[in-house]
């Protein structure tokens, strides 16, 4: 273990190298905050004792500067010194001090902080490579999703394309096998949907996922999809309620905020019952478009809502048409509106309904 010491008076500062080095540490000593951080350039350095008092960088500032380097390891940092004020010791700790000695020195008492110092180092350590570990499996699980997932699409889409084709031939079909092959139509249509969520999800988290920006009208947007919803709020006699208002164009993914548009706007869908209404809002606030869908379904349980946004999670409140739901739409809308900086919310009452928004910046395409 490599162990800082920056003390101005040098016969302190020998002495707690020479204590230091008996017990079996490499110690590196500074006589002020400057020269520290110079043996810090050089040495990776475990623990640092720095006294408060010292000339040109003292050692509160000194630990400042610690924090705001980036390096991989975490160096636990000791201030001497001789202020016991109350407000004197919160100072050190905003500014990043992990413990605090006052003079004149317990040789002991130091070791035995240092040795409080060493545990946590320890622990850090033993964390990130925990860390590395699962973010290696995260990338194994991504890239293996990502490919089953895609060379199960064709397949997937071929069933779609083909049931369909014996649904509308001409040809007829008895009873049982126009049941059937419904069946096979509808659950390819719930597997491509699972299937293109799962390779959007594994590109999201593999770091593939790159935007594609360009000027366009959002409340144009809003429209269009709006438009495909018309058949399924029809025949579950849900009334639409729109006020859209004029905003400017701007730069963002076309694509990607449909997709997020498709999922908030489904969702109300899914989960309103028959003879409802659902409310669907744009406007601008400042420099931001913020868009919001308002259903009078069951609401989201307070023990739920922490729950919404994660991958794979299915609640308690279910579509009220046994409409599929892969569990992934709220997770890749969150990830969708947070890449254009944006921000999602909801509120949600158990027995009144949800509203859920998000709010974009109209950022200008250069």
């Amino acid at each position: 273990m490599n162990i800082l010491i920056a003390e101005d008076d040098p016969t302190t500062r020998e002495m707690l190298q020479k204590y230091l080095g008996r017990q079996g540490f490499t110690v590196f000593a500074a006589h002020n905050g400057e020269e520290a951080l110079e043996i810090m350039d050089r040495h990776p350095i475990g623990i640092a004792v720095l006294d408060w008092i010292m000339p040109a960088l003292n050692g509160l500032e000194t630990c400042r500067r610690i924090r705001l380097r980036d390096t991989p390891n975490y160096t636990y940092i000791i201030l001497l010194t001789v202020k016991e004020n109350r407000d004197d010791l919160l100072t050190g700790f905003d500014a990043g001090i992990d413990e605090y000695l006052f003079k004149p020195i317990d040789l002991k008492e130091l070791h035995a902080r240092i040795k409080v110092g060493m545990r946590i180092i320890d622990l850090e350590q033993s964390l990130r490579a925990k860390q590395e570990k699962l973010y290696h499996l995260v990338n194994i699980r991504n890239k293996f999703v990502g490919v089953a997932a895609h060379d199960l699409r064709n397949p997937a889409i071929s069933i779609r394309g083909f049931s369909e084709l014996l649904l509308r031939g001409k040809d007829p079909l008895t009873d049982e096998q126009q049941e059937f092959i419904s069946i096979i139509h509808s659950t390819s249509n719930n597997m491509l949907e699972l299937l293109n969520d799962l390779l959007d999800l594994s590109q999201m988290e593999s770091g593939k996922f790159t935007l594609k920006k360009k000027p366009g009208s959002l409340k144009t947007l809003v429209e269009e999809r709006l438009r495909l919803y018309r058949i399924q709020s029809d025949n579950k006699r849900i009334s639409i309620h729109q006020d859209i208002s004029e905003i400017p164009p701007f730069s963002f993914d076309y694509s990607r905020i449909g997709q997020a548009l498709d999922n908030l706007i489904s969702n109300a869908m899914k989960f309103s019952p028959p003879g409802t209404n659902v409310y669907i809002t744009l406007e601008k606030q400042g420099d931001h478009a913020v868009f919001s869908v308002q259903d009078e379904g069951p609401g989201i349980p307070s023990e739920e809502q922490g729950l919404l946004f994660s991958e794979f999670q299915r609640l308690s409140v279910r579509p009220t048409a046994s409409e599929s739901s892969t569990g992934l739409g709220l997770a890749i809308t969150r990830r969708v509106i947070e890449a254009h900086n944006g921000e999602i919310g909801f509120e949600s009452h158990a027995g009144v309904g949800s509203i859920f928004s998000f709010r974009l910046p109209m950022e200008k395409q250069e």
